[in-house]
């Protein structure tokens, strides 16, 4: 596999990190291919070897350990301040904190989204930098994956359940949709691809900057959900589940849809063009 073009190689540190599942990323995928115009279906899946995107929904974690993707291990969370923005690359590489200095998932979906923009890349390239996307894309549309730098504690949060002990980030991770829904991957094409073609202009309106930076207000907000050391029984718990579901679920549809607009935009001509900034 050739080294595939980007803008920050040099970003190289390890990092512990977990992700949407690989169950809710796939949904993510089905529902942005759901979503696809038939002509960029077309070129994709010709790239992909007549595969579709839902095939590769988490290729960079699959491959995170081969030596051509070890720069992105880098690309899975984002750090903002405490006024919601984005916290530069260069400030947060230095930082003492390990959450914080390797959140830079904001640098390397802008170094794959340019290299894509320019033109210039092999079939090889082309794909392994959509694939980038794809993936960085379905994380930046999940809570646990925006760190901010004036709760840090916040992302410790745990809870008890049947005197277990279990992480805030891993519930949301894995059992915010499962723990109420037991979805097959299409299941969530069908019932969450369900936005009229107004909403989803209006989700997909701005540049994916934009996006992310619109998702911070409300992801910083899911941290006060719970209060940490909370001892749920059966049906507290399930009481509790009833606030986070609908979040995300509606979530996972807005980074499908957002998703789709990146690679229409990418390959086809006639799509409404989505800017990076």
């Amino acid at each position: 596999m050739k080294k595939f073009i980007i803008i920050i190689a040099a970003l190289c540190c390890s990092l512990s990190a977990s992700a949407w599942s690989r169950h809710i990323h796939s949904g993510i995928a089905a529902i942005a291919h759901d979503n696809l115009t038939d002509e960029a279906k077309k070129s994709i899946t010709e790239l992909l070897d007549g595969k579709s995107i839902v095939y590769y929904a988490q290729h960079i974690y699959d491959y995170a350990d081969n030596e051509a993707y070890k720069h992105t291990k880098v690309w899975r969370n984002i750090a903002f301040t405490d006024k919601n923005k984005i916290l530069k690359a260069k400030k947060a590489a230095k930082h003492e904190h390990k959450a914080i200095s390797s959140a830079l998932a904001y640098e390397g979906l802008v170094s794959s989204l340019t290299a894509l923009q320019s033109g210039k890349l092999t079939k090889e390239q082309t794909r392994d930098n959509m694939l980038c996307v794809i993936t960085i894309l379905s994380d930046l549309h999940c809570p646990t994956h925006y760190v901010f730098t004036d709760n840090l504690e916040k992302r410790k949060s745990y809870y008890h359940y049947n005197d277990k002990k279990y992480s805030y980030m891993g519930y949301w991770e894995s059992n915010s949709i499962r723990g109420t829904f037991n979805w097959k991957t299409n299941e969530f094409v069908h019932q969450l691809s369900r936005k009229t073609p107004e909403q989803i202009a209006q989700i997909t309106e701005g540049s994916v900057t934009d996006w992310i930076t619109g998702n911070a207000p409300l992801y910083r907000s899911v941290y006060d959900l719970l209060d940490t050391g909370t001892r749920f029984d059966g049906k507290s718990l399930r009481l509790w589940q009833n606030k986070i579901y609908p979040i995300s679920t509606e979530q996972v549809a807005v980074a499908g849809y957002r998703i789709a607009a990146v690679l229409n935009s990418l390959f086809d001509s006639n799509a409404p063009q989505v800017k990076i900034k």
